[in-house]
């Protein structure tokens, strides 16, 4: 059952954030935490750390920020209304936007920026978050799930503005059947949960200038590490202590990864050996099936066009057209690891 909320508290307004531009608005986001924000700190956002979140927060700017498109976000931002529209006439409820920035008055470290408001029938008042979503990702909501980022974020609005129920939309295609929608009850028990990791963020590591331990996907920690340390290149390697534990376990698994590696190649061999004459039997085709003592095989091998610029015609590009190369020619660096063992 659902913990009915008697806490009487309004939340406060920052600012205004109508015609505010987009450095006024990050200089903002900067004084506090967000919703889009609250996922990465419990962890639940799959694309950016604790420790790229705190840069942010303490003004560091990252080395190496890889060029990304930011299309997405564009739609995203300039679908929002059409989004609204489409939640409001599919569930007959009012939306409504309030160009403002909100901070919770008791943790003012929370803040946030709302899609929609949503006026109830009953007369009080939820949120509307607003998404757009790639096609390829609807999965995630299958059997009434929802991607737990967003429901953090939605949680964290809940709490700044002191309200019990929150809907999430999201339209993954231009046709209104493909918009999913869900309802988020507040959680009291969460939600403690969630303000007490946000604070534990906010006070220990933010105003302490402290980063936080690397807790999520090496993967995604790495891309941090690349992104905001400075590399400097030393002739004599630095000496390292305390990692007593993991460098010997490194070296044992780095080794089983080799073992496994070389298991793998004579397999692969023979996987290529058998699947030659079926691609030479397919000829110009590019799927075809098969059935094998009641089982149906289907293969396909169909084109997948890439497009690139050789070393050779960028070269060419660069001395002919040196300002559309400087325009649209970026460069990135990316850290390599080697690890090696001997015997002292």
């Amino acid at each position: 059952m659902t913990e009915t909320i008697t806490m009487a508290y309004q939340p406060k307004v920052l600012c205004s954030t109508a015609g505010m531009s987009e450095n006024d608005w990050l200089a903002w986001r900067k004084t506090g935490i967000g919703g889009s924000e609250a996922g990465i700190i419990l962890g639940s956002n799959p694309y950016r750390t604790k420790r790229e979140l705190f840069y942010e927060k303490t003004g560091v700017e990252p080395v190496n920020e890889k060029e990304t498109s930011t299309l997405a976000l564009r739609w995203g931002h300039a679908l929002e209304e059409t989004v609204a529209q489409e939640f409001s006439y599919k569930t007959g409820l009012r939306v409504y936007q309030m160009p403002e920035m909100y901070q919770h008055p008791i943790y003012p470290f929370m803040q946030g920026n709302i899609d929609r408001f949503i006026d109830f029938p009953d007369g009080t008042r939820g949120i509307l978050e607003c998404k757009t979503g790639n096609p390829n990702t609807k999965s995630k909501w299958n059997d009434n799930s929802l991607p737990f980022h967003y429901e953090v974020q939605a949680r964290h609005y809940m709490a700044i503005m002191n309200i019990n129920i929150a809907y999430v939309a999201c339209l993954f295609e231009n046709n209104s059947d493909t918009m999913e929608i869900r309802k988020i009850e507040r959680d009291m028990a969460f939600e403690r949960e969630m303000i007490a990791a946000e604070m534990d963020f906010w006070n220990n590591y933010v105003m302490t200038n402290t980063p936080p331990p690397f807790t999520e996907n090496p993967e995604l920690c790495f891309e941090t590490i690349n992104k905001y340390v400075q590399t400097q290149l030393n002739k004599k390697p630095v000496a390292i202590e305390g990692f007593d534990e993991q460098l010997p376990r490194i070296a044992e698994l780095r080794a089983k990864k080799k073992e496994l590696e070389d298991a793998v190649k004579p397999v692969q061999t023979e996987i290529d050996s058998l699947v030659l004459p079926l691609l030479d039997s397919m000829r110009n085709q590019t799927s075809a099936t098969a059935t094998v003592n009641g089982m149906k095989y289907d293969i396909s091998y169909k084109p997948v066009p890439r497009t690139t610029i050789n070393k050779d015609n960028l070269e060419r590009l660069k001395n002919s057209y040196p300002d559309i190369y400087d325009q649209f020619v970026t460069t990135t660096t990316n850290r390599r690891l080697t690890f090696k063992s001997s015997t002292v």
